[in-house]
């Protein structure tokens, strides 16, 4: 989308403004005994639960936007975002369009979670965790704080992983520039099946599975797939 046409779209938003200095778009939706901080920014398509806490300056419901040397496609547009009940949303977070949070989910400070994202009832991100597009986080797991969730990668539910964890993708996107394609195989994060257990600061390669049960150690760069309950 044009950039021009990109401002004539976030121009078009109604806002209700509070006495906080917070301002929620008409047709977004509180719950009941919802707490909303002050500077908060909630825009159109979003829903919040009951008895959810959204802390000072956060930022719920934001489209992505791309520029003319953007390699990944966007949906330039407001879409939804669902928020379950007793949920918490930290400080400075910012929660894209399109993405669907399960009841008592919390979000830390500063964490950033894009579109097309799905996190699990009971689910935790800690603080500064980057959850890119297309991620699934299930339920009742945590992920420590400065976390790396690159795009397209599952989460299965019970899973820990340890602070700093950096998990990466494919390069295709990028050698396409230049008219080069690093593989026929279809690239995408990797996956980490449920009790999985990701030791601090690891470094796990596109494509991989880590399997059910498997212990990743603090450090480790994961080349191969981890078979379970190793």
């Amino acid at each position: 989308m044009p950039m021009q046409e990109v401002i004539a779209e976030l121009e078009t938003v109604e806002f209700d403004e509070l006495p906080s200095g917070s301002a929620i778009a008409h047709g977004a939706e509180l719950g009941a005994g919802t707490f909303l901080g002050r500077g908060a920014t909630i825009y159109p398509g979003v829903s919040i639960g009951s008895g959810c806490v959204v802390l000072d300056g956060a930022v719920i419901g934001r489209m992505p936007i791309a520029t003319a040397t953007t390699t990944r496609p966007v949906r330039t547009a407001f879409g939804t975002v669902t928020i379950g009940d007793e949920s918490i949303v930290g400080a400075n977070v910012v929660l894209y369009t399109d993405t669907r949070f399960g009841d008592n989910v919390l979000v830390g400070d500063l964490t950033s979670v894009r579109e097309g994202c799905e996190i699990a009832d009971g689910a935790i991100l800690g603080r500064g965790v980057m959850a890119l597009y297309d991620c699934r986080v299930g339920a009742f797991s945590r992920i420590q704080d400065q976390v790396h969730l690159v795009g397209d990668m599952i989460v299965e539910e019970h899973v820990f992983i340890g602070m700093g964890t950096v998990t990466t993708n494919d390069n295709d996107v990028y050698l396409a520039r230049f008219g080069h394609r690093g593989s026929d195989e279809p690239q995408h994060g990797p996956t980490i099946r449920r009790l999985a257990m990701i030791g601090a600061g690891s470094t796990i390669l596109p494509n991989l599975e880590i399997g059910t049960g498997a212990f990743v150690a603090a450090g480790a760069v994961v080349t191969r797939d981890v078979p379970a309950w190793t």
